[in-house]
């Protein structure tokens, strides 16, 4: 069941060199009720008036039942990352959700496959306390460009839970790799864990060329959508203008000639 509230900016860190991530608190201190892995529609007012965006929460380790953490990466032309890189403390925001499919399936599976690239980590981040009480079997793949932007590294390296593996691809080239560091994408690597249709369920977000390959192999082996459930981060760099319908001559010989039936 969605809810509408008011949310107030609180907190913002610089987590790279293009993203950062933002704490939202409701307004009146109310909880935010929310399942792991679901989003929030967030609406913003700058000089154009007001628009719409929409954040997986990434509530890691010190959000408050109130909070809301949001990671966004800086686009170029983006509209939501445009005005939120530049805001102050105070920017307030009308929220509404929560929503989507993205969650930790009620019946577990043997070995849950969380699979993300960049800020695709986010619907994940809460996830993790949860699975890790339940004791739960979870391969955690995180693809980045190289460490620079592996987020949240500190956090991630720290959980010490015997049935977590992680597993961070880099694109670019990176020397001396550690024990859970990979080269190359997320989708290079996860064959290698030999994922079984029968015993295993993945959870896949981020770039949509990712989920794609990454969905086409898993097919491949069997697996069908109930078993791979995606989510694809669009960066959205412009609105869309709203478009007007376009006459064909028969209908504007139609009106035309209604026009001339009624008029005086």
């Amino acid at each position: 069941m969605s809810d509408q509230f008011e949310a107030v900016l609180t907190r913002s860190r610089c987590l790279s060199a293009s993203t950062m991530d933002f704490r939202f608190r409701r307004v009146g201190g109310g909880a935010v009720p929310f399942e792991p892995g679901q989003f929030f529609r967030f609406t913003f007012e700058d000089q154009r008036g007001s628009f719409e965006r929409s954040y997986s929460l990434c509530n890691f380790t010190d959000a408050a039942g109130s909070d809301m953490d949001l990671v966004i990466s800086t686009v170029e032309g983006g509209r939501a990352s445009e005005l939120l890189f530049k805001s102050e403390l105070g920017l307030k925001t009308q929220v509404n959700g929560p929503y989507g499919r993205l969650i930790i399936p009620k019946a577990l599976p043997k070995r849950l496959f969380l699979v993300a690239t960049s800020v695709g980590i986010a619907p994940f981040l809460p996830m993790l306390s949860v699975l890790k009480n339940r004791s739960q079997n979870v391969i955690l793949f995180f693809g980045v460009r190289d460490r620079s932007e592996f987020l949240y590294q500190q956090e991630l390296l720290a959980l010490n839970w015997p049935e977590l593996t992680l597993v961070v691809c880099y694109s670019r080239t990176v020397n001396d790799l550690e024990s859970y560091e990979r080269e190359g994408y997320v989708t290079a690597h996860i064959q290698s864990f030999a994922p079984n249709p029968d015993t295993d369920h993945f959870l896949i977000c981020g770039n949509p060329n990712m989920i794609d390959d990454c969905y086409g192999q898993l097919k491949a082996d069997g697996f069908g959508a109930r078993q791979v459930v995606r989510e694809k981060y669009l960066f959205a760099t412009q609105e869309k203008p709203i478009q007007k319908p376009v006459l064909t001559d028969a209908q504007k010989a139609l009106i035309a000639a209604k026009l001339k039936k009624h008029s005086p």
